[in-house]
């Protein structure tokens, strides 16, 4: 019988490619977009409707996948947005919209999802999270902190779950092509407060660092791996290798070295 996935933000970038890898590989896949309806076809597999800062539409799109399928196997929480600017200039609105989707959205799919699991004692929980969610990037320090909440979430979660048969995973990349660049939000004041100049800098390497970054598909291959394991990692880190010898700097050196040498990393890179 075949497996049934409900994949989060799986209309574009890495949510529509692992979409395309688990449909490919024959499980059933329901991919979510907030402006999907409900049995819309994509690429050859179904899309649902939702959105992930509702609790209503979240329990919506379970019980449509639960009404077609009867069960749900493995859970990709992968909708999230980006935003960019001094955390000085972002408005609390702005801070609280990436916290709810990124963060709350994570917990309002698994809280629906979990009494299924449970029920059946198995299933996976794949949250994607990112390479900034394991260091504080200047200019994108509410991304990075709202990451590094999905980041002990999920360890915790873990922890709560695995007596039911639940393997709950964190997927941790780094840049991938895809259309991030576009939909990440930028700080209403962050083009004209003191940062600016700075920032403006900053955010022009990083959508460069995106737009140069690896196939989405990659991590499509990733979360295919993941759920034929018995026993999977926590966390795997799709870095490349910079941003991962960066995380093993920072844990041997003293904490204001390590800040210069990451302020130092986009000095260099704007003087290209």
């Amino acid at each position: 019988m075949s497996r049934v996935a409900l994949i989060t933000g799986g209309t574009s970038g890495i949510g529509r490619a692992i979409c395309n890898v688990l449909h490919s590989k024959g499980v059933k896949v329901y991919g979510t977009g907030r402006r999907a309806n409900n049995g819309e076809v994509l690429d050859g597999y179904r899309l649902v409707k939702c959105d992930v800062t509702k609790d209503a539409s979240v329990k919506d799109a379970v019980d449509y996948v639960l009404e077609q399928e009867g069960k749900i196997d493995i859970l990709v929480n992968n909708a999230g947005i980006g935003i960019a600017g001094a955390i000085e200039d972002s408005e609390i609105r702005e801070i609280l919209n990436v916290f709810n989707t990124n963060v709350a959205g994570v917990i309002r799919m698994c809280k629906a999802v979990l009494p299924v699991m449970r029920d059946k004692g198995s299933g996976y929980i794949i949250n994607i999270s990112s390479v900034g969610g394991l260091m504080g990037l200047p200019y994108r320090g509410i991304y990075s902190g709202s990451k590094s909440s999905v980041e002990l979430i999920s360890e915790a979660l873990s922890m709560e779950v695995m007596k039911f048969g639940i393997k709950v995973v964190l997927v941790e990349p780094g840049d991938f092509k895809t259309s991030i660049n576009e939909n990440r939000r930028v700080s209403d004041k962050a083009m004209s407060g003191v940062y600016s100049e700075e920032f403006e800098a900053i955010h022009t390497i990083i959508n460069k660092e995106v737009s140069e970054g690896n196939d989405p598909a990659k991590i499509g291959k990733l979360v295919w791996k993941i759920v034929n394991a018995r026993n999977p990692r926590v966390r795997y880190n799709t870095g490349d290798f910079t941003s991962k010898l960066a995380l093993v700097v920072k844990r041997v050196i003293p904490g204001r070295w390590f800040e210069r040498m990451m302020m130092s990393h986009y000095n260099m890179k704007q003087k290209r």
